[in-house]
């Protein structure tokens, strides 16, 4: 994630245009809870792009130990100030500019950083990740190097829940993130190191009305599940 591209997020923060944060926990990864964890608690998730999703709280109160990476100082702050809760702010050995934000029970960590920067070497494996609508905000060229990241943080039999939009790219008026992603996509992505399972699709041109204004008759959410093999 190069400087002009976080500079972009920025500003979209600073605007107030985060359409896609969610005023409440996501209900595919309510749904699908059962299925990353196997009733487990005391696991590593992990949460690229997260903004402040409240899904991070929810996860943590769940017994879940909560690693986010983000771009844009405001979206950490904001989550922990509105989350009501204590913080702390370190340097990121070897990442210029970036900051480790740490919750007072230590339970949940926002590296606010380029995402690209994440290694294992800094954060660890992870044994579930929730990828909801970073792959689909990654442009083209920086696809590869996302995809690099995850399978690094990923270890053998790390569950990956991912949504993912299917959608006729020619009928955008502009051209831009969230992309559609079919299956053939997907498996081309992840089945060389990981098992890919859909889970649910259902149709989303309504659920906001910004969808038609790009240009779309139709979309589909689907919902998968990637076990990592590597």
């Amino acid at each position: 994630m190069d400087e002009s591209r976080v500079d972009k997020w920025k500003k979209g923060w600073e605007a107030g245009w985060i359409d896609f944060h969610m005023p409440k926990v996501n209900h595919s990864l309510v749904k699908y809870y059962g299925k990353l964890t196997g009733g487990k608690k005391g696991l590593r998730f992990f949460i690229p792009l997260c903004g402040k999703t409240l899904d991070m709280k929810w996860l943590s109160d769940q017994g879940q130990e909560v690693v986010g990476v983000e771009g844009v100082e405001m979206a950490c702050e904001q989550f922990f100030q509105e989350q009501n809760m204590k913080y702390s702010i370190s340097d990121i050995p070897g990442i210029p500019d970036g900051k480790l934000f740490t919750g007072e029970s230590g339970k949940i960590k926002l590296y606010k950083c380029d995402a690209l920067a994440i290694t294992s070497a800094l954060v660890g494996k992870f044994d579930a990740i929730w990828d909801r609508g970073s792959l689909v905000a990654m442009d083209p060229p920086d696809r590869a190097g996302y995809i690099k990241m995850l399978k690094d943080v990923s270890k053998p039999g790390t569950n990956i829940l991912a949504e993912i939009y299917e959608y006729d790219w020619d009928q955008r008026i502009k051209q831009h993130a969230p992309y559609p992603f079919f299956r053939q996509d997907v498996d081309d992505i992840f089945a060389s190191w990981a098992d890919v399972s859909e889970e649910e699709r259902y149709d989303k041109i309504d659920e906001k009305s910004v969808f038609r204004e790009w240009g779309l008759t139709w979309m589909t959410n689907i919902v998968y599940i990637m076990k990592s093999k590597v």
